[in-house]
């Protein structure tokens, strides 16, 4: 479920990647098809993929809520989200 996760995270992203950032709210919404049980494990993946620099947060502060964190798709996300590069942890 983490891995499938992940990789609708990047799938939302790659969506918005021409119109610009996508916010905490959105990408939440965009996951309600997979009934997660909460925010917690969204914010523990995208902190896992900010870290892994597939995507960036454009808005930080010294103390940002996370309902209003800003999210975008970098080059290297991009690569991955359309499947020119593998991660194999997100491999399913």
């Amino acid at each position: 479920m983490i891995k499938q996760t992940r990789r609708e995270i990047l799938a939302a992203l790659n969506l918005m990647y021409h119109i610009g950032p996508f916010s905490f709210d959105g990408i939440c919404h965009s996951l309600l098809h997979l009934e997660l049980p909460d925010d917690e494990c969204v914010k523990r993946d995208l902190v896992y993929l900010v870290d892994k620099g597939f995507i960036e947060w454009v808005n930080p502060g010294s103390y940002m809520p996370w309902p209003r964190r800003m999210y975008k798709l970098t080059a290297k996300g991009n690569e991955i989200a359309n499947r020119i590069a593998i991660d194999p942890a997100l491999e399913p």
